[in-house]
C-alpha cells in the first residue's frame, strides 16, 4: 500500500474509532507499530492516549502535542503543528506561552509524574517559530535527587532552535513549601 493510500486510511479509520489503537492501526495497515506512529506525526493525528482525553474534554487534536517517543526518567521527544490559535492576534508569530506549555509538559511528562511543580525555570526564546510550523521538542533528564528533577528541553521549527528550557521540577510528596 502506498504512502497517501496508508494516510487515507488511516485517517478513515481514526474518523470512524479514535479510540484505536497504534497496534490495531498496523494490523488495519498492514506496516509497523513504528510506521503508524511517523504517519499520526505527519498527519497531526494525537497518539491513543491524547485521542481519549480529546474526546472526553471536546478538543481538538491540533491541540495537544504527540509524544514520539519517551524513554521515562531518561528522554523524550514531541511534536506539535501550530495553528492560528497559537499566534498573536493578526500575525502568523507563536506566542511565547505555547512554546513554554509544550516544554513544560514534555519536562512533566518524561518524570512521569501526575502533578509536578516548576521551581525554577531558565528559559530562552531564541527564533521565532511561525503558524503552520512543526514544533520538535527533545527532553532529557539531567538530574534526579529525591523529590527534584532537572530536565532540559530544546525546542525547534524547520530544524532551527526556537526554545530552550532548563527546569527544576519538584513533585509534591506531602505538605508544605516547595523550598
Amino acid at each position: 500500500m502506498k504512502k497517501e493510500e496508508r494516510h487515507a486510511l488511516l485517517l478513515e479509520k481514526i474518523k470512524e474509532n479514535p479510540f484505536l489503537k497504534d497496534e490495531e492501526l498496523a494490523n488495519e495497515c498492514n506496516v509497523s507499530v513504528s510506521t503508524i506512529r511517523i504517519d499520526r506525526a505527519e498527519l497531526g493525528i494525537a497518539e491513543y492516549r491524547e485521542r481519549v482525553k480529546s474526546v472526553a474534554q471536546g478538543a481538538s487534536d491540533a491541540e495537544r502535542a504527540e509524544i514520539l517517543d519517551l524513554n521515562l526518567l531518561h528522554d523524550g521527544v514531541a511534536v506539535l503543528k501550530t495553528d492560528n490559535s497559537m499566534t498573536f492576534e493578526g500575525t502568523d508569530i507563536i506566542k511565547g506561552q505555547s512554546l513554554y506549555a509544550l516544554a513544560e509538559e514534555l519536562a512533566v511528562d518524561v518524570i512521569d509524574a501526575k502533578a509536578a511543580v516548576v521551581k525554577v525555570a531558565n528559559i530562552k526564546y531564541t527564533n521565532i517559530a511561525r503558524k503552520g510550523d512543526r514544533l520538535v521538542a527533545r527532553s532529557e533528564v539531567i538530574r534526579i535527587k529525591d523529590y527534584e528533577y532537572i530536565v532540559h528541553v530544546l525546542i525547534k521549527a524547520n530544524l532551527k532552535e526556537v526554545f530552550r528550557g532548563k527546569f527544576s521540577l519538584l513533585i509534591p510528596h506531602g505538605k508544605g513549601d516547595i523550598g
